[in-house]
């Protein structure tokens, strides 16, 4: 064998033994790829790749009002479970009236009454960052006041006011105030609403959060 060729060979066990380290890590990285993926999911739970809550139905409810935001419904915020997992305090109740506007395929049959101090909190909602209000319908005598709860309804802020009138209309964008949960780019919050009739009663109905989600 001569020089030349033992230098070639020498050239190329050399290049071998620094390749295979790479290839091996390269190969484990690959391999955890999956692991860390299937970490987060079950970290979550159900959970929505986009927002870290659980999986909800999304849609541009509001289209025909001139909002092309995409909303999901709050837990039972169209009443017809009878306001299931809501908390309603100094009569406030669930009736046999539903909103008469058209949200959907078509109309329901509840909606909750808030009699002159009466009061309803919503169950848990997951949100993310990103949620930045939610919508509703009402009517009536009175006035609903709405605040969003924090921190297993420790913590309060006052989201806004909505008149109720005698037809039933929807509401303006109500700011969840999302500052006050302090919510990361990847983290999830509960919060909750409640909804507080003054002045009279007051009828609500289809309570609507925006995720903002982005398909």
């Amino acid at each position: 064998m001569n020089r030349i060729t033992t230098a070639c060979l020498a050239v190329a066990c050399g290049a071998l033994l620094v390749a295979a380290p790479a290839t091996a890590t390269a190969k484990k990285h690959e391999g955890e790829a999956p692991e860390a993926e299937n970490h987060g999911k079950d970290h979550a739970g159900a959970s929505d790749s986009k927002s870290g809550c659980e999986d909800r139905d999304f849609s541009r409810i509001f289209a025909a009002f001139h909002d092309r935001s995409l909303y999901t419904l709050a837990p039972d915020g169209d009443f017809e479970a009878g306001a299931s997992g809501w908390e309603l305090a100094d009569g406030a109740s669930v009736v046999d009236e539903s909103s008469s506007i058209l949200l959907g395929d078509a109309l329901g049959a509840k909606s909750l009454e808030l009699a002159d101090g009466a009061s309803a909190v919503s169950p848990a909602i997951c949100v993310a960052k990103g949620f930045p209000s939610f919508r509703f319908a009402a009517r009536g005598e009175g006035v609903v006041r709405v605040e969003v709860l924090y921190r297993a309804g420790r913590k309060a802020k006052k989201a806004g006011r909505v008149k109720g009138g005698d037809a039933w209309h929807l509401s303006r964008k109500v700011s969840l105030a999302q500052g006050r949960f302090r919510v990361k780019r990847g983290q999830t919050a509960n919060v909750q609403l409640r909804f507080t009739a003054s002045g009279g009663s007051v009828r609500v109905d289809d309570v609507y959060v925006d995720p903002r989600f982005r398909g």
